[in-house]
């Protein structure tokens, strides 16, 4: 297994108790090779006052791991704070990985050890599955399951026919499968920044649809996405949208209308980058693979 440091970033408001659950779930994973980058976006009590979240930082300290908690004293919102925390972490970080986790996350113990085993496969960004907590874990047949978790398909124009979201669900069996885009809670090579890898200027406040921006962006650059159907990071709210100023149809509808038109300004410039990157996975021979 392909082993090295991983640079978590976390970024939060207002959310102390779900952090500090996040936080217990890293202290027990199984991979311990990690730091940790906290950004406060302006909370209304800042988090280096809530004396269980010290506590806990404390805990992750004394087993080597070193912890920065970074306060925003406005918020920027989930998008610009992302951008900040890659920033910080390959200005500060000491790892060779970054994982962007969202703050109302609970990891199973073997979650990053699984994402790691992902990136030993060949895959440059790993991802898993995000069941709800406050819903019933779905169970799958595996017969049912197409071998891409999220089958996505454009036409020539660029629009979009078929956008097929199974990532919040878990197998029977556990494998490793290529995907289109990667859910919520991802790890990846810190060196796609070399190549001028960056989030982009595309996001809204809220993050809503920014996976799908940054998973096309690293499709079009031969970068490669693989998805981990054990490794589970539970929501406790809901793993869609982050925006608590807009009502949810109204942010759906408005970035869903982002997504088509970046989509086709992708397809103009690059064609069918989908069947393209399915191509260029299935010549690789990253295809389905029970673990």
């Amino acid at each position: 297994m392909e082993k090295g440091r991983i640079d978590i970033v976390l970024g939060s408001k207002d959310r102390p108790t779900e952090l500090g659950m996040l936080l217990v779930s890293l202290h027990n994973q199984t991979y311990q090779d990690f730091d940790i980058i906290i950004l406060d976006d302006a909370s209304g009590t800042p988090y280096i006052n809530h004396h269980f979240l010290i506590c806990i930082i404390n805990m992750l300290k004394l087993n080597n791991h070193c912890v920065r908690v970074i306060r925003n004293e406005a918020s920027w919102g989930i998008s610009r704070m992302r951008i900040q925390m890659v920033k910080e972490s390959l200005k500060y970080g000491r790892g060779e990985y970054i994982c962007r986790i969202d703050d109302d996350s609970i990891l199973d113990k073997d979650y990053l050890k699984k994402l790691i085993d992902v990136i030993d496969k060949g895959y440059d960004i790993a991802t898993g599955i995000v069941p709800c907590a406050f819903q019933p874990e779905l169970e799958r047949e595996l017969q049912f399951v197409t071998p891409y978790i999220s089958d996505i398909e454009i036409d020539k124009d660029g629009n979009m026919l078929k956008f097929g979201d199974d990532c919040g669900f878990s197998y029977r069996e556990e494998a490793i499968i290529p995907t289109p885009h990667f859910r919520s809670s991802c790890l990846y090579k810190k060196s796609i920044h070399d190549k001028g890898m960056m989030y982009i200027d595309y996001l809204t406040p809220s993050g809503f649809r920014e996976e799908e921006f940054f998973s096309f962006n690293a499709i079009i650059q031969g970068f490669k996405i693989g998805c981990h159907t054990g490794a589970k990071a539970y929501h406790m709210l809901t793993p869609s949208g982050g925006d608590r100023r807009t009502d949810y149809n109204t942010l759906a509808s408005t970035n869903h209308e982002m997504i088509l038109e970046f989509i086709k300004k992708l397809s103009r410039k690059h064609g069918n980058f989908i069947e393209d990157y399915k191509k260029r996975l299935k010549e690789k021979g990253l295809l389905w693979e029970k673990v």
